[in-house]
């Protein structure tokens, strides 16, 4: 008997094509404003290379208000189709991730939980994860699937421990924060940005209470 699969949703050609079309031009016009991405160690946010490797950007520009209306008017039908309950997200976290030959994200929540759920403080906390994929025309990457562990699942339950979901273009995924996931290593032979696997990442936020 298989383990149940995470609750999540795909949603496709989830921007218009002109929309689309501004977002990887403006990210493609910035590049400079992106940096190594990192991993929280503790309280800080350190580069680690072994366990992640990519480039981030939180600076959206004129980006942002769109994209943020964008998220806000799909939250209903996202919170629906992967069966969040309780209070509706309030805020939006938003941040641009631009991922070259070699670039990945080794298994990892976007919820603190067990030891490093303690450091955490009253104030909002992530409910839902969501990753709005691009790339310029025509692809030149491969790989870079977004893997979603099943519940309970281990690493000696070899493939049947997951589901991997390929990054298509303009294509929404959402999953709950606490679920466990990776992004799996991309190959992008001519390493040149533009050639970049891109993602607008999401994460839909709710007021944490001291009791939780």
């Amino acid at each position: 008997m298989s383990l149940p699969l995470p609750p999540y949703a795909q949603l496709t050609d989830f921007l218009p094509g002109e929309e689309l079309d501004s977002v990887l031009e403006w990210v493609l016009d910035h590049e400079a404003l992106f940096a190594p991405a990192t991993i929280m160690s503790g309280d800080k946010a350190v580069v680690n290379a072994e366990w992640r490797v990519g480039l981030t950007c939180r600076d959206l520009g004129p980006l942002e208000p769109q994209l943020r209306k964008r998220m806000l008017d799909a939250l209903p039908l996202v919170m629906a189709k992967t069966g969040a309950t309780g209070p509706e997200p309030s805020t939006l976290e938003l941040e641009l991730a631009a991922h070259g030959d070699g670039a990945h994200y080794r298994p990892h929540t976007d919820l603190p939980i067990g030891a490093r759920r303690k450091l955490r403080t009253i104030g909002d906390d992530r409910v839902l994860s969501s990753v709005l994929y691009f790339h310029a025309e025509p692809k030149a990457f491969s790989g870079g699937a977004l893997r979603l562990f099943r519940l309970g699942a281990d690493e000696t339950d070899g493939e049947s421990a997951f589901v991997e979901i390929p990054p298509m273009q303009n294509s929404l995924v959402v999953f709950h924060s606490w679920v466990r996931h990776e992004v799996r290593p991309v190959h992008c032979p001519s390493r040149e940005f533009r050639n970049y696997r891109f993602a607008l990442n999401c994460w839909f936020r709710r007021r944490l209470t001291s009791s939780e």
